[in-house]
């Protein structure tokens, strides 16, 4: 693999901190540190949900209530100049409503890929791509 450049290493720790502070431990201090004010989803993966940072804050939340045990594991990470993308695996278990999905108690598990741009620090697009099929089975929205 090449050198990747301080810049590129700085980028790879703000993904980092979006998957295992943010996501996994909730922290929202982390959130308003990583996250631009100027923020775009591209990917909005609940509808009502706004593709901006408010928006994401409230998807995160809605999350972590319903899943308070989720926990993500990045496995690979690639930098490119402004650019990260990592591949990881969620886990976590049903114990709340999850807009209007109602718990079951069960265990879930899923992959995605995140691919952000990180300009001064912080993140300012985000795109994700991420098995929304085995999340609804799993949740028993759709059968198996």
């Amino acid at each position: 693999m090449p050198n990747r450049t301080q810049a590129q290493e700085s980028n790879i720790v703000v993904a980092r901190r979006l998957a295992n502070d943010v996501f996994s431990k909730g922290d929202m201090k982390s959130f308003d540190e990583i996250f631009a004010d100027r923020y775009v989803n591209h990917n909005i993966p609940v509808p009502g949900i706004a593709g901006t940072k408010a928006g994401f804050r409230e998807l995160v939340l809605a999350t972590r209530k319903a899943f308070p045990d989720v926990k993500v594991q990045v496995d690979d990470v690639v930098a490119e100049g402004d650019y990260v993308v990592f591949r990881d695996r969620v886990t976590a278990t049903s114990r709340g409503d999850f807009f209007g999905v109602p718990p079951n108690g069960k265990p879930l598990d899923w992959t995605e890929i995140h691919f952000l741009r990180i300009a001064d620090g912080k993140i300012v697009e985000h795109w994700t791509n991420f098995d929304q099929v085995r999340i609804l089975r799993q949740l028993g929205v759709i059968p198996s």
